[in-house]
């Protein structure tokens, strides 16, 4: 479906772009994708700024013993979440089916022949036989080679995302995987890919969040029925500096710190609020226990209509994450007018 073809569409979605709740008569905890398969609207999210393994290992027990039933598994740490789950699942503390494993192919497994061996090779080191939901984690390839001081360099490839896509509908015809999707992926690639496919995309996931709502893809992919997932919903706070000419973090923002003494709860329980009352998955990264139990419990209550137009209102600012090492390749995705503000 082209972006023009979906004015039809935009009025029974725009409410939920501006911030309006779809749902006010209950409080859902998961949302069901296009193919039935439900996927906890809280997940904990291991990427983002750099932890070491053994505060993965701590987050992934913590939140697992808080009743967390989402983990989405950045790079590198597939083998310490392996080792939890198995753990937990041999103690019968778990079933593999309470929990929803949210797994990424890297860039540099790009290629319709390439991606089972990735998946494959993840799943060995998690120690399952599926994950819930796979990911193309960027559209831009590339090939890691030897450099000739010994260290890893990367040269970008071109890979189509297309060719990308079937390998991807292979596993999950193999069962390899619930679920499949894309992630920091542009509108006109979303559109590229939903086209062509056979198995249509279950779920994207990118950077959204107050001050970077991405408004545009919202309305895309939910007159798709694309799920969306939120990565860095908070607007990663936890970095040295905001990345806006504001100087500020959303958990910052002034209504944001109204809000939350209106309704007795955190900012940051806000900002998630925001998100999963509009239907959108959230997974924010914390190592912090009192952090992780506020991020569960912000499902516990609803903002208003009027509060949530009223945030939907606020001027976007700047992405965090614009992966500036990735901007030659022919398939780099941010090409919008915010990459005046280049941070990282």
């Amino acid at each position: 479906m082209a972006l023009e073809k979906c004015s039809a569409v935009i009025a029974w979605v725009c409410s939920s772009a501006e911030g309006a709740s779809p749902r006010r008569d209950f409080i859902p905890t998961s949302i069901r994708m296009g193919n039935q398969v439900e996927m906890p609207f809280i997940g904990l999210g291991t990427g983002g700024i750099p932890s070491s393994e053994q505060k993965i290992e701590d987050a992934v027990r913590t939140a697992l013993d808080l009743g967390y039933t989402h983990i989405d598994v950045s790079a590198g740490s597939h083998a310490v979440v392996g080792k939890v789950l198995k753990e937990y699942f041999e103690t019968g503390k778990l079933t593999r089916k309470d929990v929803f494993i949210t797994s990424k192919l890297p860039c540099s497994s790009h290629g319709t022949d390439s991606v089972e061996n990735s998946l494959r090779t993840q799943l060995k080191h998690l120690q399952l036989s599926y994950v819930d939901m796979f990911l193309i984690n960027t559209p831009c390839g590339f090939r890691i080679r030897a450099a000739s001081n010994d260290l890893l360099a990367t040269e970008a490839v071109y890979a189509s995302i297309t060719d990308t896509w079937k390998g991807m509908e292979k596993v999950y015809n193999l069962k390899l995987t619930r679920a499949i999707g894309v992630s920091n992926f542009n509108v006109e690639q979303i559109q590229r890919i939903y086209s062509s496919a056979n198995v249509k995309p279950h779920n994207l996931q990118i950077e959204l969040h107050l001050h970077w709502p991405q408004k545009e893809m919202v309305v895309l992919c939910q007159s798709l029925n694309v799920s969306l997932t939120a990565f860095a919903p908070l607007g990663s706070p936890g970095r040295s500096q905001p990345f806006n000419e504001n100087k500020t973090f959303p958990i910052e923002d002034p209504l944001v710190l109204q809000l939350a003494e209106k309704y007795k709860k955190t900012p940051a329980q806000i900002l998630l609020r925001q998100l999963t009352q509009r239907d959108i998955v959230v997974i924010p990264k914390s190592t912090n226990a009192k952090h992780l139990q506020e991020n569960l419990e912000s499902l516990e209550f609803v903002i208003s209509d009027e509060d949530m137009k009223a945030m939907g209102k606020i001027k976007p600012r700047a992405r965090v994450y614009h992966y500036v090492h990735r901007k030659k390749h022919p398939e780099y995705p941010f090409c919008e007018l915010d990459d005046e503000y280049v941070w990282v």
